[in-house]
């Protein structure tokens, strides 16, 4: 008697927290009658007992039948010749659970109470750490050909982690176990059972007077909790899941022509910011790849954590990928430097972010993400309004609707996903749409700008080839009249050659001639070219080679000429230096410029010591110079193409040494000091051009400085020429 009164205590206890069923009375009766079947009592005993249990418990469970109807209350009822999609708006409840591990039990239990309808079909609840559940009930209308239905439920979003679909014939005394279970979710591997991987989907089969109870259960690990059911017939389904994925492919193919666009764009401009922008348009990419469930078709099949690290650290790299390429767009770098240091900052959020994504804990971090986001594209929305305004031009407006759809669609994806504002999980995907056209009309606003370039590079182009055709014109007709110059100042020359002096003078007179006359033309179209080659465009090569080849044959001309002029001073009656206190550095340096200007191709190394560069000499700069650079001349020319001429300065007490090693053919040691001589050369050397004065003229200028000019065969191969000067 003990164990029935238990049993019947334990009904009415457990009345607050069950909705009354039929089944439930009937066992609350059965009860009463095992008590009156035991031995120990009779009928007679039991009497007061019936009156003081049974009719209060029956008061009381009419009640509660009353005032907490049984579920479901509302079915929906799929009509007859179903085609397309049966909508649950109305129709389906939502309740959230206690933890992650809430199970269906305890949602048919204790609490079945905390079910709530939705006016729509799916739910967003943010970042939680508890599961949601879904609920609905479907059965057959009256008046069908078939005893019996098959229905597609289709669940969204696809990278929920955790996702299980219960589903049950309604019927008293209903428990957890007569629920057939469906485990899928991105933690889990693709069951046999899916249709496509583009999202889920589950097949349901319906009798007729059956009604179908579906409970569904969501779960996420690490980022938000959303959820969307959708009722589809198989034929409709078949035309969704082809029309579905050729719009995803059309959209991956059209964000990959924008990124070739950018590169592209990035041979014909070489601008940062294309690039930047490609690199954005495919992280973009990435993160479609993710969230429309290619990654775990293709990455991960087997299920587990990989797709929602693919997912997390896609999306924080696209945050740092959008950052970087707006501020690029934008040129915010030189525009407004301090507004570039808070994209700077986003973008480091950003590769922040991919490591909360591998320690686990995306959750806590990914609200810095959503106000950054906002902060980032409020920021060039308003600098994009402020530049359309100060300058009304296709490529600012442009530019003002791509970042002005870029941050609608940002506000109203974040406040979806966040749970913020309660919008439908269509809006969020949606924003794919979203995305390519504003990639588009960025697109669309650097190729107009491009253009713009474009136009004006033609336009100078043009001017600097009229300039250079009139310039070339010019400079004909002043060689027309400086030649007859020439010819006139030869003859004059030719008459004056009466005497060695009277020769070296007019000699001087020639070269200054040839120098002044030929300066200015030389420099005119120096300056031209140098325009030419401004108005270039950047991947103009070709042309700017050929500009360059002409500018150092213009230098090596004038440097020519400059040298000659010099060689034709010092050998005739103007050879007076100049003394004044000299930088062996400075005058190293210089001499170095003159020689890579003259010696084209030439390779030359130098060597200068510390104690050396700082010291002083005494001497003519212009002299000391041209001795230096005959030595460099000298070495160049009997080396081979694929040796460097060393140049070696050293200090050694009171002395600064110079010296110019070669890899040529040497000098006999018997003539050592005859090429020393003016117009001598080594008897080895007749194969090779040259005139016998260089080496002359470097013994005759070391001699008025008061040093000393040596020269030495060295050890291997070549010879060493050195100059000694008394340092100041």
């Amino acid at each position: 008697m003990l164990l029935a009164e238990n049993y019947i205590l334990d009904h009415i206890s457990g009345a607050e927290n069950r909705s009354p069923t039929p089944g439930r009375l009937r066992s609350f009766i059965e009860a009463l009658f095992l008590l009156s079947r035991r031995q120990t009592l009779s009928s007679f005993d039991l009497f007061p007992l019936w009156l003081l249990l049974f009719f209060p418990l029956a008061l009381f469970a009419a009640s509660s039948i009353q005032a907490a109807p049984a579920w479901p209350a509302k079915v929906l009822a799929v009509p007859p010749h179903f085609s397309g999609e049966l909508s649950l708006d109305g129709f389906a409840e939502a309740a959230v659970g206690e933890t992650n591990e809430t199970t269906l039990s305890d949602m048919l239990g204790t609490r079945s109470g905390n079910f709530k309808p939705i006016a729509g079909h799916d739910f967003n609840m943010g970042f939680v750490q508890q599961s949601g559940w879904m609920r609905f009930a479907i059965r057959l209308a009256d008046g069908r050909d078939a005893a019996q239905e098959t229905l597609l439920l289709s669940l969204l979003p696809n990278f929920t982690d955790i996702l299980n679909v219960f589903v049950a014939v309604d019927r008293p005394g209903l428990t957890a176990e007569n629920f057939i279970r469906f485990d899928m979710g991105d933690h889990e591997p693709l069951p046999p059972y899916s249709l496509t991987g583009l999202d889920n989907i589950i097949p349901l089969t319906i009798s007729s007077g059956d009604t179908l109870l579906v409970y569904v259960r969501a779960a996420n690990i690490d980022s938000t909790l959303n959820l969307s059911a959708r009722i589809f017939s198989p034929n409709d389904y078949d035309a969704r899941s082809t029309v579905g994925p050729l719009v995803v492919g059309l959209w991956f193919g059209g964000m990959a022509i924008l990124v070739i666009i950018q590169i592209v764009f990035f041979c014909l401009d070489r601008r940062e910011f294309y690039l930047l922008l490609g690199l954005n348009i495919f992280g973009t990419i990435l993160i479609y790849f993710g969230g429309l469930g290619l990654s775990r078709i293709f990455l991960f099949p087997a299920g587990g954590v990989g797709n929602d690290l693919f997912i997390g650290i896609t999306d924080w790299l696209g945050l740092t990928a959008g950052a970087l390429s707006i501020a690029s767009v934008l040129d915010l770098r030189s525009r407004y430097p301090r507004l570039n240091h808070v994209f700077l900052l986003a973008a480091l959020i950003g590769l922040l972010g991919v490591f909360f994504v591998l320690i686990g804990h995306n959750k806590l971090y990914t609200p810095i993400a959503g106000i950054t986001i906002v902060v980032i594209a409020t920021a060039a929305f308003l600098v994009t309004a402020i530049d359309f305004r100060a300058a009304k031009e296709i490529e600012g407006g442009l530019k003002l609707a791509a970042f002005a759809l870029l941050w609608i669609g940002l506000f109203l994806t974040l406040g979806q996903r966040h749970g913020v504002i309660p919008l439908p999980n269509w809006v969020a995907q949606s924003y794919g749409l979203v995305s390519i056209v504003h990639f588009v009309l960025l697109t669309g606003s650097l190729a107009v700008r491009l253009r713009k370039a474009e136009s004006a590079g033609r336009a100078a182009d043009r001017r600097a080839v009229e300039a250079a055709t009139a310039a070339r014109k010019w400079a004909s007709e002043l060689v027309v009249e400086r030649t007859a110059e020439l010819v006139e100042a030869r003859r004059m020359a030719e008459l004056a050659l009466q005497s060695e002096l009277d020769a070296q003078a007019h000699q001087v007179r020639f070269m200054e001639v040839i120098s002044h006359e030929y300066r200015t033309p030389l420099a005119i179209i120096r300056s031209n070219i140098e325009s030419v080659r401004f108005t270039l465009p950047s991947n103009d090569d070709d042309n700017r080679a050929r500009l360059e080849r002409a500018a150092q044959g213009i230098t090596r001309l004038v440097e020519v000429v400059e040298i000659n002029l010099a060689r034709s001073r010092m050998q005739g009656v103007s050879f007076k230096p100049r003394m004044e206190r000299l930088s062996v550095s400075g005058l190293i340096d210089a001499t170095l410029e003159h020689a890579r200007d003259l010696l084209q191709g030439a390779k030359i190394r130098d060597e200068v010591s510390a104690s050396a560069r700082d010291a002083e000499i005494v001497g003519d700069n212009d002299m000391l110079i041209l001795a230096l650079i005959n030595l460099l001349e000298n070495a160049a020319k009997f080396s081979p193409s694929d040796r460097s001429v060393q140049l070696s300065v050293a200090r050694n007490e009171d002395t600064v040494v110079v010296s110019v090693r070669d890899w040529g053919i040497g000098i006999p040691d018997e003539e050592l000091e005859l090429v020393k001589e003016r117009a001598t050369r080594g008897s080895n050397a007749a194969h090779i051009e040259g005139t016998g004065m260089g080496l002359s003229l470097v013994s005759r200028i070391t001699a008025a400085h008061d040093g000393c000019f040596t020269l030495e065969n060295a050890a291997g191969r070549g010879a060493v020429a050195s100059i000694f000067l008394p340092s100041a």
